[in-house]
């Protein structure tokens, strides 16, 4: 009886330990990785080793064009992936656990901002959780308003309107930050048609070098453009 009675609380006393044990590994986990973190210091171990973002829009619904300022609002998601090589662990040794959910405000973020943006819609500013996989991969998906100056082209039919948004990064050079397109073709499989001004015929994305007087650094672009028609009521 003694026996038995020590091997039901040693069970207990185990599967206690395994509960705690799942918990503390997660906590274990998120100080194992940020004890000695500098979110403000590009994630590279080699400073010489460019970060290669991969980044799309997608967009969700057209909010409103105003004709006379020229200027787009459009709500949409910004996909973000790149690798971040101080957030790296292995899942053996913390309970295998393989993808953590924490606040995008702690850890580093490409710069990437829209060029075309009027001043209150730079960067994107949602607090989405972002996605840290163990092999040190990050994806962050904020939701982005985005307000865009867009130009009317002098040619252009008054049923319709271009728009063309530049995505690129505010600070870093492409040997620091080179962005490149995650998909060559728009996601539309989310978009909501619900304007009753301008309906979306196109959106199409493309990745092109830009060069300044200032500098020698390729600062390359990642163009975001869409095609609205007048909906005639």
């Amino acid at each position: 009886m003694l026996l038995l009675l020590s091997a039901i609380l040693g069970c207990l006393a185990s599967s206690s330990i395994a509960s705690e044990g799942r918990i503390l590994t997660e906590r274990d986990l998120r100080r194992y990785l940020f004890a000695d973190y500098d979110k403000l210091v590009r994630p590279v171990t080699d400073p010489s080793n460019a970060i290669v973002v991969y980044a799309s829009i997608t967009p969700i619904a057209i909010k409103s064009l105003d004709e006379n300022d020229q200027v787009l609002v459009m709500d949409s998601w910004m996909k973000m992936k790149w690798n971040d090589e101080y957030l790296k662990w292995d899942p053996k040794e913390f309970n295998n656990i393989t993808v953590l959910r924490i606040p995008h405000t702690e850890i580093w973020k490409p710069d990437l901002s829209i060029y075309t943006s009027t001043d209150d819609s730079l960067f994107p500013t949602s607090n989405t959780l972002a996605l840290l996989y163990s092999d040190g991969s990050v994806l962050w998906v904020p939701f982005f308003q985005i307000k865009s100056r867009c130009p009317r082209q002098k040619k252009q039919e008054m049923s319709y309107f271009d728009c063309n948004l530049r995505i690129g990064s505010w600070t870093y050079s492409s040997d620091l930050l080179n962005p490149q397109l995650d998909s060559t073709e728009v996601d539309l499989s989310n978009f909501q048609d619900t304007n009753i001004k301008w309906k979306l015929m196109s959106a199409k994305t493309n990745r092109v070098s830009k060069y300044y007087p200032c500098c020698v650094e390729e600062y390359p672009l990642i163009n975001f453009n869409i095609t609205l028609k007048r909906r005639f009521i």
